[in-house]
């Protein structure tokens, strides 16, 4: 038997899953779990072995603690953070701290939910069986609306043809993370690579190789530059270290470590 669904919606009948879903539970109730860990871990709907995410959260939520539970919990924030949009925007080197926040406040929410439904049966997660995409849009929906108005507020990095606005190199000025000052407190040094880390593959590399020295450009043709090994004009480097740099301080004031 299947665990029912506790949730009612507003007319005061109870939630239920699709018979598709219902039928899905029941034909993988007798594989094995490390069958069912292999199927949770494929992604493709066409795929014959395709567990459903309604279907996946069904057994995370009923099976017993231990590995098996862990593992199909872990292919389960997987299919979260697939239903959430990147930290990128469409192009390779413009970065949005915003759309970090409203992935990271998604994927939160979700694992609070199912931490809670552990402790104590939690009726929201009841609609993530129902239709499990839809209700994550839904939060994503939400976390947009907070975020993006939050972020109207703050300073515009760039401007559309890709340039750091007069806003931010006014706001910013001459912003240096590598301040020798503070890169001797452990906890900077951390905040610092973890907001390195999260910068688009271009910046990140061009803030790596200006922390180990290597010049932006250089005259003398034996001397490594920056815009030699990545193949990028001069102001190309030197407009995304700007916005990287603006980016880096952003994140760090946000967590008052600037």
């Amino acid at each position: 038997m299947l665990r029912p669904l506790r949730k009612l919606k507003p007319d005061g009948t109870l939630y239920f899953r699709r018979d598709k879903i219902k039928t899905e539970i029941q034909a993988l109730a007798g594989i094995s779990a490390t069958e069912l860990e292999r199927r949770a871990g494929l992604w493709k709907a066409s795929d014959p072995d395709f567990v459903s995410p309604e279907t996946l959260l069904y057994f995370v939520r009923n099976a017993a603690a231990g590995v098996h539970r862990e593992k199909l919990t872990e292919k389960l924030f997987v299919r979260v953070a697939h239903r959430v949009p990147s930290a990128t925007d469409s192009g390779d080197d413009t970065v949005s701290l915003t759309r970090i926040n409203i992935r990271e406040d998604v994927c939160d929410h979700f694992v609070d939910l199912l931490l809670s439904d552990r402790q104590k049966y939690n009726e929201r997660l009841d609609y993530y069986e129902v239709n499990f995409n839809q209700a994550i849009a839904a939060d994503r929906h939400d976390a947009n609306a907070r975020h993006w108005k939050r972020e109207n507020r703050t300073v515009e990095l760039e401007t559309e043809d890709g340039e750091v606005t007069a806003q931010a190199k006014s706001t910013f000025g001459d912003c240096n993370p590598f301040d020798p000052d503070e890169l001797d407190k452990k906890d900077y040094r951390l905040l610092l690579d973890d907001g390195i880390d999260s910068l688009p593959e271009l910046q990140r590399r061009i803030v790596v190789m200006l922390r180990q020295e290597i010049p932006i450009e250089s005259k003398d043709p034996s001397i490594n530059s920056i815009s030699k090994v990545l193949g990028k004009s001069e102001k190309t480097i030197r407009t995304r270290r700007d916005k990287a740099f603006a980016s880096l301080k952003l994140r760090l004031e946000r967590k008052g470590k600037m």
